[in-house]
């Protein structure tokens, strides 16, 4: 079985009021087109798609062995630059298409790889949270049931086969850039990206939002959601990721912050908030993964009996937790906030 991931870039962009076609609009200081290009790459698919239309993007598009498709029908619709992949699809023995938008340049490489993995439904579709968003998985099997005009591509044919849609949640963001305005907020949120990256050291391997933040608007605690990108459980629902409050609560751990907080507060009273927690945690697993194999179980950052992690228990009272251990830390950092190096 082989599967095209596919790359819509076929439009004018005409609601983009900047400078430049909107996939060549600067992000971070590169173009929109490279960032979803960079996504599909990672993803590992066995043939990449790009149709183009409007602007031919050739110069962006040259030295990578992506196969470019023209739509010379391209301003008939997005059905009609779909139409043009999924004929080439067949022909070339797929049996399967990946369908994404190339104006979508936080949908990063996870999401796409999720959608590369065959389900128990002919459509996959990916889900961004509460959101369904593109990309989508599409079996050769739904091929012919897909719309020949429109700007609605693949979503009516969702629409009108529920009973054939599998929802696949995934990380990243699924801000389309087609106004100026959604630029700046694809700005700010690869801003975020960057700043997480560079705080956790690595890729975030599930999705995420900043809860908290500092007092120059950067990341302090991250709310995960319970299920990472490949289905393991994500124990830790916030997750303290600033630098300075990383290094007190580190301090106060290493000075016997957590039998000190288990002595003072005492096991049934921890027990409780553990019980608020896993209730909260539990209540986004039933809603958005009614059917996961593997579920997050204990309390904060999985625990099940007293404190194993203080920065699990200060993430979620910065986060508005009801937390008396979160509290308890809050109390005491005075303790450790300057250390005879910083005098």
């Amino acid at each position: 079985m082989t599967t095209a991931v596919v790359l819509l870039a076929a439009g004018s962009g005409s609601r983009f009021d900047g400078q430049t076609h909107k996939l060549r609009a600067d992000l971070r200081g590169r173009p929109v087109l490279e960032w979803s290009l960079e996504a599909v790459r990672r993803a590992g698919a066995d043939e990449i798609v790009v149709v183009t239309g409007a602007d031919p993007l050739e110069d962006l598009l040259a030295g990578g062995n992506e196969t470019i498709l023209h739509n010379p029908r391209w301003a008939d619709g997005q059905a009609t630059s779909l139409a043009v992949a999924v004929e080439h699809a067949a022909g070339a023995g797929h049996d399967a298409v990946v369908v994404g938008l190339a104006d979508q340049p936080l949908v990063g490489a996870a999401a796409w790889k999720a959608l590369l993995q065959p389900g128990d439904r002919p459509i996959r579709a990916a889900r961004f949270g509460e959101v369904r968003r593109p990309p989508t998985r599409l079996d050769r099997s739904v091929w012919d049931l897909l719309p020949s005009t429109g700007d609605d591509g693949a979503r009516l044919l969702l629409r009108a086969n529920p009973e054939l849609v599998e929802d696949v949640v995934v990380p990243g963001e699924p801000i389309d850039v087609d106004t100026t305005e959604s630029l700046e907020l694809a700005r700010s949120a690869a801003d975020d990206l960057a700043a997480v990256r560079r705080l956790l050291g690595r890729e975030p391997m599930g999705r995420w939002e900043i809860v908290v933040r500092d007092q120059h608007g950067g990341p302090v605690v991250l709310r995960n959601d319970p299920v990472l990108a490949d289905g393991r459980p994500m124990p830790t629902r916030y997750w303290l990721c600033g630098e300075r409050e990383n290094l007190l609560v580190g301090r106060l751990e290493s000075h016997g912050g957590v039998r000190r907080a288990e002595a003072e507060l005492g096991l049934d009273v921890i027990a409780e908030a553990h019980d608020r927690y896993a209730a909260e945690r539990d209540a986004v697993l039933d809603d958005r993964y009614p059917n996961v194999a593997h579920r997050p179980t204990g309390g904060v950052g999985g625990t099940r009996v007293g404190v194993k992690c203080l920065h699990a228990h200060f993430g979620w009272w910065l986060a508005g937790g009801d937390d008396p251990v979160g509290q308890w830390v809050a109390d005491h950092l005075h303790e450790v906030e300057q250390s005879p190096e910083e005098s």
